[in-house]
C-alpha cells in the first residue's frame, strides 16, 4: 500500500472526492471545495488543502464573500478530484508556488 503525503490528512480524507467550486487568483491560492456529503469548505494552501484542517462555509459565502467581495474566480464547470490531487491541481493549473 502506498503511503499518503501527510499533508492530507488520514487517508479516508485523501482519497475523498471533492469539487473545485471556486479559488483565490493569489500566489498561494485559497480553495472552495464542495464535498462528498454536499457542504461547502475552504481549504488553504498553507496547510497543504488537509480536509480536516478546513474551514466549513455556506453556500451563502461563496456567493456574496468569496466571489462577490474578495474576487475569488468560480471554476465553470466546476472540477471534480480527489483531495490528495488539490495541491498538484493548485500548482499546476492555478500556478501555486
Amino acid at each position: 500500500m502506498e503511503d499518503e503525503p501527510r499533508s492530507q490528512g488520514n487517508t479516508q480524507n485523501a482519497r475523498t472526492p471533492v469539487t473545485v467550486r471556486a479559488y483565490s487568483p493569489d500566489r498561494h491560492p485559497i480553495l472552495v471545495l464542495e464535498l462528498d456529503s454536499g457542504g461547502l469548505c475552504v481549504a488553504y494552501h498553507e496547510t497543504g488543502y488537509d480536509l480536516d484542517r478546513s474551514k466549513r462555509v455556506e453556500e451563502e459565502w461563496l456567493r456574496d464573500n468569496a466571489i462577490g467581495r474578495h474576487s475569488f474566480v468560480e471554476v465553470t464547470p466546476p472540477r471534480t478530484l480527489e483531495a490528495r490531487e488539490l495541491r498538484d491541481y493548485a500548482r499546476n493549473e492555478l500556478g501555486a508556488r
